[in-house]
């Protein structure tokens, strides 16, 4: 016997394992998590982040831009050895002869052998490394601001499906207490009128507002959960699993009275760090553009050494391997100056092209400051108005549910009939339905003063204070 029951025990257990394991359970997730599994896991930002590694590769590069040019070369040929008085220009692949000069052609093959080393070195052009260095480490960092940007969009969307979930989760309750008062509604109206108190239309009525309501409870349930499955994108877990924390609506009031009007836009902003770094990248272009069309110094230096199968005397020796070998050396070293005068015309065209590329810039930086700026001066009226709303609701809650009371009382006693009493309890859902929606617009108004004024960050780590407080 106490084998069968220790049998049971284990099929039970084994049962209640395969079932947790066959399923995911809802899990609360704070906004904490949900923003830092998103910053970790969301491809865009790992794409933006790889550009930002990309930028400080080409910044290496760009620096070694300073090096000299080395080559080395070594070249065996055979072939006629006919040379002509004249000069030409070294276009396309013209091979060069170099020997003597007779009254006839000769057929006779000569080999030969030629290594060479040369160097060449860009030693001074009027500055044209240094901005060039400049550039690239501007380039690196705006690629690293517009990585910032795509962050703190993400922790902005996560927060605005996180708040939009606390929304419809409390839709969801209200519409489910609405379903609750309309079915004790309609079982009392169907006895009132199997017994002839009221007409069967009450009846009709009232189910037909009970179907209401559930359809109104579909619509809010597939309103949650399209945003939960964004959430589950954007954090890579399960949409299943997500189940938002409501304590956050708890701390709502204190927040719209400790808002402070001396937040301001600060240079620090993402967005406008980013639009600054374009601006100082543009800026930092142009005198690229200007300092390449200045003269360039170069130090030359070579060194090679040559070998044939022909002997000075103008003699063809028919061992051509003769010529593999080396018998003649020469080396050279000059400085050079270069500057293309035609260069000054198409350089100034260019830098006013790029002038206008800066100006631009500076546009797009100043309507990005506008942008915030209004965006922070409307979010402090919606704040306002919704503190002024949040603190009248209750008065109109109370008064809903007051009234649906009376209207039912009222009804039972035959005193008014069915289509008040469902005005009543479309009144209470309304006030129940506008008390939600009035925290939810104010916490989009926090949300965008936050990323306006950029304290998301210290926003996130108020609302987990308050949150892990909360006993």
């Amino acid at each position: 016997m106490i084998f069968h029951k220790g049998a049971g025990v284990c099929i039970v257990v084994l049962c209640l394992f395969t079932g947790m394991t066959g399923h995911s359970f809802a899990q609360t997730l704070t906004l904490q998590q949900a923003v830092t599994l998103t910053l970790q896991h969301y491809p865009s930002l790992k794409a933006k982040q790889t550009l930002s590694q990309a930028a400080e590769a080409q910044s290496i590069d760009v620096r070694h831009n300073r090096w000299p040019s080395v080559k080395l070369m070594e070249e065996a040929t055979v072939g006629t050895d006919n040379g002509i008085y004249g000069s030409y220009f070294p276009l396309s692949t013209v091979p060069s002869t170099s020997g003597g000069i007779r009254d006839g052609n000769r057929s006779d093959l000569m080999s030969g052998n030629i290594a060479l080393a040369q160097v060449q070195w860009e030693i001074y052009n009027f500055g044209a490394y240094r901005t060039q260095r400049e550039e690239a480490a501007q380039k690196q960092k705006v690629a690293g601001y517009d990585a910032d940007i795509t962050a703190n969009d993400l922790t902005l969307s996560v927060v605005r499906d996180y708040i939009g979930l606390l929304q419809y989760h409390r839709l969801m309750k209200i519409q489910e207490d609405n379903i609750a008062r309309t079915r004790s509604v309609q079982k009392a109206v169907t006895s009132i009128v199997l017994h002839g108190l009221k007409p069967g239309v009450d009846s009709s009525i009232a189910a037909a507002e009970l179907s209401k309501a559930r359809l109104n409870y579909l619509d809010i349930r597939n309103a949650y959960n399209r945003v939960r499955a964004h959430l589950g994108i954007l954090t890579g877990l399960d949409s299943a699993a997500i189940q938002p924390d409501t304590l956050y609506d708890e701390h709502l009031p204190q927040l719209l009275t400790s808002g402070a009007d001396t937040v301001s836009i600060t240079p620090a902003h993402p967005l406008l760090r980013y639009y600054n770094g374009l601006l100082l990248q543009q800026q930092q272009h142009e005198q690229v553009t200007k300092r390449a069309a200045l003269p360039k110094v170069n130090l030359l230096a070579a060194g090679w050494l040559r070998g044939s199968s022909g002997q000075y005397n103008d003699i063809y020796n028919k061992d051509l391997m003769t010529g593999l070998g080396v018998s003649r050396y020469n080396y050279m070293a000059g400085l050079a100056i270069t500057y293309n005068l035609m260069d000054i015309g198409h350089t100034k065209d260019k830098v006013r092209e790029q002038h206008l590329r800066t100006q631009a810039a500076a546009q797009q930086l100043d309507a990005s400051h506008a942008m915030l700026d209004n965006q922070l001066q409307q979010a402090r009226l919606d704040i306002q108005t919704a503190a002024e709303k949040l603190q009248e609701m209750p008065a109109q809650l109370n008064a809903a549910r007051a009234a649906a009371l009376q209207k039912m009382a009222l009804y039972k006693g035959g005193l008014t009939n069915i289509i008040e009493v469902t005005n009543a309890l479309y009144v209470l859902n309304r006030a129940e339905t506008d008390l939600i929606q009035t925290r939810n617009t104010a916490w989009q108004a926090l949300l965008t003063e936050a990323y306006a004024a950029n304290t998301i960050r210290e926003l996130l780590q108020q609302l987990e204070v308050a949150r892990s407080s909360k006993p």
